[in-house]
């Protein structure tokens, strides 16, 4: 015999079954209908502001926004997380936490300069700058260490090993070698890979530049790197979100990461990095 859980009396708690009833981009009051007791709630941290090249080299993109989900008591409140600040020398800031009842999601860690960790996605702490978040995601996946494939990835090495970041379900940003620079033609590391994914990293060359990509996430691409001749380009472009695709970086200006927590991209040597998407919750109930 089939059940309809939509007219169930047993499910007296979800008396709508299991709908996406609400996308909430911003913090403050919630309404949950009368008799709603419980909600499956979905959330996404702000992504990563892109760093800032502080000399002739590159600078790393931004990690995505961490990820959970999981039933919580219904609240009349949340919290969304703002994107991280790009930089305009050396480190972008993290992005904001984004939390509903009991289920939180970090914020992705900024990009920095050259020499140091990209941006690592949510949950973890080995980006350029100390995570203001968990060092576990709310699902209990531990942190990753650089170069490592994780809930939320750790941050591309900056001075040596691979540049392209790391993929995860929050992905991160891109490096860029402390060698990046001179008159060569050079291109940024692309944005690791994910649901939610990580902005690209920089170039500074008076060669033929080339940001490096925002990374691709499951639903929206990130934005292409700036590409020109000279110090005037080079900038990376956002990650992809969530819920939204990562803007293309434009001269020495970071594209801006897509809504729901895709990480900005970087900024050349006198340059802007690229802000960081802001989180996003969905509800269920």
């Amino acid at each position: 015999m089939s059940v309809n859980i939509y007219q169930n009396s047993s499910f007296s708690d979800t008396p709508f079954g299991l709908k996406l009833q609400q996308t909430i981009t911003s913090s403050g009051s919630v309404t949950i209908p009368a008799g709603i007791q419980r909600v499956y709630a979905v959330c996404v941290g702000g992504g990563g502001g892109g760093g800032c090249a502080a000399t002739a080299t590159g600078a790393q993109g931004g990690g995505g926004g961490g990820f959970s989900a999981g039933w919580t008591f219904a609240s009349n409140t949340c919290t969304v997380g703002a994107g991280g600040v790009g930089a305009t020398s050396g480190s972008g800031s993290n992005g904001g936490g984004t939390i509903y009842g009991m289920v939180f999601a970090g914020g992705g860690n900024g990009g920095g300069s050259a020499g140091t960790n990209a941006g690592a996605g949510g949950g973890a702490t080995t980006g350029a700058t100390p995570s203001v978040n968990s060092t576990v995601s709310y699902t209990g996946a531990p942190a990753a260490g650089i170069n490592v494939i994780g809930y939320g990835a750790g941050g591309s090495a900056g001075a040596a090993g691979t540049v392209v970041g790391i993929a995860g379900v929050s992905s991160s940003g891109g490096g860029a070698h402390t060698t990046v620079g001179g008159t060569g033609t050079q291109t940024g590391g692309a944005g690791g890979r994910g649901m939610i994914a990580g902005g690209g990293a920089s170039v500074t060359t008076t060669g033929t530049a080339t940001g490096g990509a925002g990374g691709t996430g499951d639903f929206f691409a990130g934005g292409a790197g700036s590409t020109g001749t000279g110090v005037l380009f080079g900038a990376g472009g956002g990650g992809g979100g969530l819920t939204g695709a990562g803007a293309a970086g434009s001269g020495r200006t970071g594209g801006t990461g897509g809504t729901g927590g895709g990480g900005g991209g970087a900024a050349p040597q006198s340059g802007t990095g690229g802000t960081g998407g802001n989180g996003v919750i969905y509800l269920y109930y």
